[in-house]
């Protein structure tokens, strides 16, 4: 096949190539807007062709600790020549060996990470809403919601940091100032205990990441995001937050899919305290 032998850096410029093979791929929440904040914050690399296509990708994106490898397509024409592979272990050497790798594997993926090193730890339960449906508020829930100002932003970075484990607050500036809506809920002290962002892409309207305190707080983030908006919505949310399942079938959500959530080697996880309900995107978590 004529696949130029360098894998090379993927930048700006590359960005109608990485959108093409998202099509391809049928992953059509990747618009031009997303792909170019994408590779602002993140490493990405890819293959091309003799002509100077672009027939293969994936993305890095560090937080500190804890990087995340996502958007790993091969055009269709050029797989079965080993390419993910190179891709994947190029991404690999870019980390430290204290760093913890995550990723979110699609069915045909999951034997090339298997054999990479990356192990099962969980899942990510995606869920599509086409009409949705509000739910009560819970009785004697300790939380007060409104827009997100700009003071807030600290104590948002540092509600995150201990939900997800990694420092992610230079995309989250860029999410929050791209963002449809971003709310901010706090405790009767006055104690910022969770947010929630929603974000238009080219297929939906998109819910995360979304802290909470409880799958009632994650509820009223939602309820509060998706109030008088029309179209189809989507929210992916880790598999363990059993009671929060429920809650989203209340509102209208049904589950589409269960990709594996996958670590690389045996490394030590960083803190996390349960509070992270909803991901930005499979790709970023």
């Amino acid at each position: 096949m004529d696949v130029a032998d360098e894998l090379i850096e993927l930048h700006e410029e590359h960005v109608p190539g990485l959108l093409r093979l998202c099509r391809q791929a049928g992953w059509p929440d990747y618009g031009k807007q997303e792909l170019t904040l994408l590779v602002r914050q993140g490493r990405f690399y890819g293959y091309q062709n003799v002509s100077g296509n672009i027939i293969s990708c994936i993305g890095l994106f560090l937080f500190g600790g804890l990087a995340s490898i996502g958007l790993v397509i091969v055009d269709k024409d050029y797989k079965r020549l080993g390419l993910g592979r190179r891709m994947v272990h190029t991404c690999i050497s870019q980390t430290t060996e204290n760093t913890s790798i995550r990723l979110c594997a699609t069915k045909e993926g999951l034997p090339l990470y298997e054999k990479a090193g990356f192990h099962m730890a969980g899942s990510v339960r995606k869920y599509s809403c086409h009409s949705f449906h509000q739910i009560a508020k819970q009785e004697g829930l300790d939380a007060k919601l409104s827009l997100f100002k700009e003071q807030d932003f600290q104590e948002l970075a540092a509600a995150d940091l201990e939900a997800f484990g990694g420092d992610r607050s230079n995309l989250l500036q860029q999410l929050i100032s791209t963002s449809e809506e971003c709310v901010i809920v706090r405790n009767n002290e006055g104690h910022l205990i969770g947010y929630g962002l929603s974000i238009r892409t080219p297929a939906n309207l998109k819910f995360g990441p979304i802290i909470a305190s409880s799958s009632d707080g994650a509820a009223q983030i939602i309820n509060r995001l998706a109030a008088g908006k029309q179209g189809p919505m989507r929210i992916d949310i880790p598999a363990e937050h059993t009671s929060f399942h429920d809650k989203l079938s209340e509102m209208g959500f049904h589950a589409d899919e269960e990709p594996p959530l996958m670590f690389y080697q045996k490394k030590m996880l960083p803190g996390q305290n349960g509070h992270l309900y909803a991901l930005i995107s499979q790709a970023l978590g």
